[in-house]
């Protein structure tokens, strides 16, 4: 049996619930995830982890396959909850290291989605969920958006954080770059030069760019893109961002299917 941490004045204790904080978190280039199938995929897919925490009940009578050499911290049951940003926690925590920002080049032969600014961690685990699950290339992050590695992005990806590659502070100088190798960059505006979003030609390299939920994408974005706009045919004034940019996504798979490309 591990040693147990009875006290939320333990050392280990204090820093695992300061992660809570945005701020910490990227001080000490950590963030957390909860639950067993958010803990599952984290060791699943290799990444790095710094320590397991979980609840002394869950210890003692879950069967889980921790990590060789991994260091677990077991909590009592009546502190543990405090660590969590869930409000029924499964027992179980991993503080797992940030992926380090290093040069990233889009693969011609894939699609991408691009979030320009989208605020609300929610709107972005879901669009990260869809982009995994339309087989995109990977997720390409704005300086502004909302923060990666909230407990609220990661929970929304619902494990597809870590099977697609995804960028954060990708500006538009990058952006810019990588339309100079040849993509064509798609975002939702509604002008005299828009198009239908079905007529787009995704069956070239594409980026996907899906904007700010209450301003859309930025003028210096829109400028360089082509635009496209998604039919209202009720009352609704706009789509919820990560559902637009869900049906731009598939759209573009479908378009690659037909035209004989390979998918994402």
């Amino acid at each position: 049996m591990a040693e147990v941490i009875v006290t939320t004045r333990n050392r280990e204790y204090k820093y695992i619930k300061a992660l809570k904080q945005k701020k910490f978190r990227s001080a000490e280039g950590v963030f957390t995830v909860e639950g067993i199938k958010s803990v599952s995929d984290a060791i699943k897919s290799g990444t790095e982890l710094a320590c397991i925490v979980v609840s002394e009940s869950f210890y003692n009578a879950k069967e889980f396959i921790y990590p060789d050499n991994a260091h677990i911290a077991v909590v009592k049951d009546g502190i543990f909850a405090a660590l969590c940003d869930t409000k029924t926690p499964q027992g179980i925590i991993a503080v797992i290291k940030m992926r380090k920002n290093t040069q990233y080049t889009c693969d011609l032969t894939k699609l991408y989605v691009y979030c320009d600014n989208v605020s609300d961690p929610g709107n972005l685990g879901t669009i990260i969920r869809t982009a995994d699950a339309a087989g995109f290339g990977g997720v390409l992050l704005s300086p502004g958006c909302a923060d990666l590695y909230s407990p609220k992005t990661v929970r929304s990806s619902m494990g597809s954080f870590f099977n697609i590659d995804i960028v954060p502070d990708f500006d538009i100088d990058m952006l810019k770059a990588q339309q100079s190798r040849g993509f064509s960059l798609f975002c939702g505006a509604l002008d005299e030069d828009s198009i239908i979003y079905t007529d787009a030609d995704f069956t070239k390299p594409s980026i996907i760019i899906v904007g700010n939920e209450a301003n859309g994408v930025c003028k210096g974005i829109s400028e360089i893109s082509e635009h496209i706009i998604i039919p209202i045919y009720g009352e609704a004034e706009s789509l919820n961002a990560a559902v637009a940019g869900a049906i731009m996504m598939y759209e573009a798979v479908r378009r690659r299917a037909e035209g004989g490309e390979a998918d994402g």
